[in-house]
């Protein structure tokens, strides 16, 4: 019986380690370093029986392929000829909105200024 509940025990204390070590900010960070590492390199090997390419050129693989998504999305929208309406609108709803907050801090001493005449009578 006394060896059935030390055998418990070192269960629980091995469980408790466990998740201690789980929860540890350092070691998820490591965790999840290590499996986005394996994602990459698994993607990179894609199953093609030829060596994984390593770790850098995969990410600068991946930044080049955002480069060329951003910059062909660039040229979509550059030749797509749009007229120039809403840049104008943009600029309007900016300088409406300048002029708003300019009301509304002018409104706040106002009300400040009352305050403070109250205050004195």
């Amino acid at each position: 019986m006394r060896s059935e509940a030390y055998r418990r025990q070192d269960n629980l204390a091995s469980d408790i380690d466990e998740l201690i070590d789980r929860v540890h900010p350092v070691n998820a960070a490591m965790r999840w370093k290590n499996e986005l590492v394996g994602a990459v390199k698994g993607f990179s090997a894609a199953g093609d029986e030829k060596t994984p390419a390593s770790l850098p050129v995969a990410i600068a693989g991946g930044v080049v392929g955002v480069v060329l998504i951003g910059a062909g999305i660039a040229a979509a929208l550059a030749l797509s000829g749009g007229d120039e309406k809403p840049a104008k609108n943009a600029k309007k709803s900016v300088k409406d909105a300048k002029q708003a907050a300019a009301e509304k801090a002018e409104a706040a001493r106002h009300r400040a200024k009352e305050k403070a005449r109250a205050a004195k009578d």
